[in-house]
């Protein structure tokens, strides 16, 4: 097992009572990247009774699911996820974030040069499965690398993502992809999208707002075709915007069912799908969209025709479905400032680097730029740039902090001390189960409600309630429909699985949740 830096010692994952015809064969961990709680509901009157609704009728329903910590990014949300850890246990503290005085992407992996869990410091469900039972199979599947890997693990079945030009792909730190992959990408390539349009299928009158972005090559409003050279980035940014892609990375999953086995006996397996598509044009259109909108009953079709097929392939009480999200999302500032009033914006690098520029000109300290690093919310000084000024580093640390705390749009400028010996509750609380004092810079930055880093037109990120409220929903085998109204984290969702597939409980903050169970499965209900 390629397993480094776990500062847990993975236990024998001793099985409970329950006997294996009991526990689910499959269970399937699907996550929408960037579905804030209530966009479903938003959508309701278009959706279907197959899909979203088959699980929120069927299934239990956890209507209070937050993130218990501040920075709410992809990297970070699947990691929870899959672990039940927050960022300072887990340290997956940002997509970002600087190690050892290096910039590092979060899959980054320094000894292979190619996208790993390396940096991910505890197990995951999946390895934990693996672990009790080399036969469970555990795979991971997503448009974007950080979703499936972090999904998986350090030692999964496969873990797969899309690679331009190529289709599905992975590294050199999981097993070698076996050859089914290769033929999924000879049938099923993206590049069979080339030219294809993306049109409107709702009566609805909202289409397009001047405040969202450009579909690749194209316009704010539908239609939206791909363009029909393949060669260029343009195609695959183009694609992984569009219910197609969501579409191929079904059908991949579907596949690996079929083709791995999954489920086909008693010794539970572990499939992940991470849909990126989302997060994509969540950002790039905001969750208000017509195109979210749109996207998100496309994906109601896709979604109804999987459990279709795992009704068929595993049985309806033989597999588990958990829904969630890795983070939800802000609405594009511009909108809500104009339509409805609200206090919102936009704060730019710019404008970042001339508050800095003025609080050094304040404190008559020279030099280029006290700046270093600034991956939101964290900013990493230039203990050289300070030293040469004849600053003490914290002091420094201390005095920028204040200063942002009083630019418009600033609400929260903690310099590092603060949060190490801040309590832990609030926001503060928040922050510091964001924090490691080894991965996080010197001084984090939040904006205020409404507000927002950057020029993407919609972004996440804080610790606000719109962007940790995320669905979560369990559907199959012997869980009954129900609502749990108490509030829950999406850190609980692996203590709860493993208990399902009959683990101990696994060391980790999230705590499993009470299910009501139907009496074929009574000795699996949690007290």
């Amino acid at each position: 097992m390629r397993i480094v830096g776990w500062h847990f010692v993975v236990i024998a994952c001793l099985l409970t009572s329950i006997s294996w015809a009991e526990r689910p064969r499959l269970v399937v961990l699907l996550c929408y990247d960037q579905m804030r709680a209530d966009r479903l509901e938003k959508i309701r009157p278009w959706l279907g009774q197959r899909g979203f609704l088959r699980l929120l009728r069927e299934g239990a329903v956890a209507e209070r699911c937050l993130f218990n910590y501040a920075t709410t990014v992809t990297a970070a949300g699947h990691a929870t996820i899959a672990t039940g850890c927050n960022p300072w246990r887990h340290g997956i503290v940002d997509n970002d974030f600087v190690l050892n005085g290096r910039p590092l992407y979060a899959t980054d992996d320094t000894l292979l040069g190619e996208p790993s869990a390396r940096l991910l410091l505890v197990p995951t469900l999946g390895d934990y499965m693996r672990q009790a039972n080399p036969a469970s199979k555990v795979w991971s599947f997503s448009q974007k690398d950080r979703g499936a890997i972090f999904l998986a693990g350090h030692n999964p079945t496969g873990v797969c993502w899309l690679q331009p030009h190529v289709g599905l792909g992975s590294s050199r730190y999981y097993p070698p992809c076996p050859p089914w992959i290769a033929a999924f990408n000879r049938a099923h390539s993206p590049a069979r999208y080339a030219g294809a349009v993306w049109n409107t299928s709702l009566r609805a009158p909202v289409d397009t707002v001047p405040w969202e972005g450009r579909f690749p090559g194209g316009e704010r409003y539908f239609p939206h075709r791909l363009p029909a050279d393949t060669s260029g980035n343009r195609f695959w940014q183009a694609f992984t915007l569009t219910p197609y892609s969501v579409e191929w990375l079904f059908q991949a999953a579907a596949t690996c069912i079929r083709t791995e086995q999954l489920g086909s006996d008693t010794i539970p397996d572990l499939l992940c799908i991470s849909v990126s598509t989302t997060d994509f044009v969540g950002h790039l259109f905001g969750h208000d969209s017509r195109e979210y909108a749109e996207l998100l009953v496309a994906c109601d079709r896709i979604l109804a025709a999987f459990l279709d097929t795992l009704d068929q392939q595993i049985g309806r009480h033989h597999y588990v479905v958990v829904l969630t999200s890795d983070h939800g999302a802000a609405s594009i500032p511009e909108l809500e400032r104009t339509t409805y009033g609200l206090d919102a914006g936009r704060i730019l690098s710019d404008t970042l680097f001339a508050w800095v520029s003025q609080w050094m000109e304040s404190v008559g300290m020279k030099g280029k730029g006290v700046i270093r690093y600034f991956f939101p919310p964290w900013i990493w000084l230039d203990s050289a740039c300070l030293r040469e000024s004849g600053w003490e580093f914290d002091k420094a640390a201390e005095s920028l902090a204040r200063w942002l705390s009083q630019r418009r749009g600033i609400a929260y400028a903690l310099p590092r001390r603060s949060i190490e010996e801040g309590v832990d509750t609030g926001i503060v609380g928040l922050i510091r189960r964001s924090y490691r004092s080894d991965r996080c810079g010197d001084i984090a930055l939040y904006p205020e409600e409404r507000w927002i880093f950057g020029l993407t037109p919609a972004q996440h990120g804080t610790p606000y309630e719109y962007d940790r409220w995320v669905p979560l929903v369990l559907f199959g085998g012997g869980i009954l429909p129900q609502r749990y109204r108490r509030l829950c984290s999406p850190a609980d969702i692996a203590p709860t699985i493993a208990r399902l597939v009959g683990l101990l409980d696994l060391p980790c903050e999230g705590q499993p949740l009470s299910l009501s169970i139907a009496k074929s499965r009574q000795k699996t209900k949690h007290p």
